[in-house]
């Protein structure tokens, strides 16, 4: 009987996941879901293998199944502290050494120095054993912490969903490529490879058209978006195929702008006022773009390009810096409940007598 709410909890969070994927996967609930059906699906197994272990014994295929679910936790618990501390303090020393000391580009330094203070350093300076001030603090912080880090996980997980495409033809209309910078009139390598996917999925769906998006920044010489059209006719797109928005400054404006003239367009050629289109950036820009679409209420999927590991770890976390800048108040609200409960437990533990 002890599994039963376990069974009930994994097929709930599986069938959610299951709807968010067929009905609009640009959400974090699709990676949080797919996270929570997994850790609910590794107890189900743990618990049967304990409460019935010949009958889990002589079924090979959970054996195997809760095999994989303890080895990728003990992924996890391993690339925690080894993995990935590492990988951001050298993405962040590589990032600055190519790109220069600013306070954007050390978002992944710092965070590696917080959990090596949070998880070395904090309990080597105070006894986290015990029931003292110390203990709580520290308890709380890694509750706080766990929560940012599930966020995180759930972030990037539903960014890898949405690069995941099994159809290279799905009718689009119009490919959405957003701007990244230019070097003198030419774009930039990053801008390039988005350039490039455009390009890919353009051919890949007869009869759509590209929207280069970018405006001119202030140390440009011409708009992005004009760079984009001159790169894309070198590779042999014809100008009637592309659409330029030379207006935006950043991503919301990049979205808002196109689709107005995608829906402009369509409007006038097929009569269709929200045709399917697709948005094309950097593989770590991809999910944050396709909330944008979302609320802006654009029939749209997304492909990601190329970008160096470096570049993408910091860039990643800046991702989900805007994220959660876009998304604050839910979050403040998370964080205040978490709080809360955090409090009243240790009221409870304060108030009864220590065994």
């Amino acid at each position: 009987m002890t599994a039963v709410p376990l069974i009930l909890s994994f097929l709930l969070s599986f069938a959610i996941w299951i709807i968010i994927m067929i009905t609009d996967r640009r959400t974090a609930a699709s990676g949080f879901f797919l996270l929570l059906s997994s850790f609910t699906l590794g107890l189900l197994l743990a618990s049967l293998a304990i409460a019935y272990p010949d009958w889990f014994s002589e079924h090979i295929f959970f054996h195997i199944l809760l095999d994989i679910e303890l080895i990728f936790l003990a992924l996890l618990l391993i690339a925690y502290p080894l993995v990935m501390i590492p990988i951001f303090l050298i993405g962040g020393t590589i990032l600055m050494k190519k790109e220069g000391i600013r306070p954007r580009n050390i978002l992944s330094i710092g965070l590696a120095v917080l959990l090596v203070l949070l998880d070395t350093i904090y309990p080597m300076l105070f006894d986290v054993t015990d029931r003292s001030p110390a203990t709580y603090i520290y308890w709380y912080l890694t509750i706080i912490s766990l929560y940012f880090v599930i966020q995180l996980a759930s972030f990037w997980i539903s960014d890898l969903l949405n690069l995941i495409h099994f159809k290279k033809n799905t009718g689009i209309r119009y490919v959405i490529v957003l701007g990244a910078g230019l070097s003198g009139r030419k774009p930039t390598p990053l801008l390039r490879s988005r350039i490039d996917k455009g390009i890919e999925v353009y051919r890949n769906n007869p009869g759509a058209k590209l929207v280069f998006s970018g405006g001119q920044g202030k140390d440009e010489v011409i708009s992005e978006a004009e760079a984009m059209a001159d790169y894309a006719k070198g590779e042999g797109v014809s100008a009637e195929d592309m659409i330029l928005e030379n207006r935006s400054a950043n991503t919301i404006e990049n979205i808002r702008f196109s689709s107005e003239l995608i829906r402009s367009d369509a409007k006038d050629k097929s009569g269709q006022s929200n045709p399917k289109c697709a948005v094309v950036t950097s593989s770590y820009h991809l999910m944050r773009a396709l909330m944008i679409t979302k609320r802006e209420k654009l029939r749209c999927t997304g492909y990601g390009a190329h970008t160096k590991l470096y570049f993408s770890l910091n860039a990643f976390l800046r991702e989900y810096a805007g994220y959660f800048r876009d998304t604050r108040y839910m979050r403040l609200i998370h964080l205040l409940c978490l709080t809360v409960i955090y409090v009243i437990f240790v009221i409870s533990q304060t108030g009864s007598p220590s065994h």
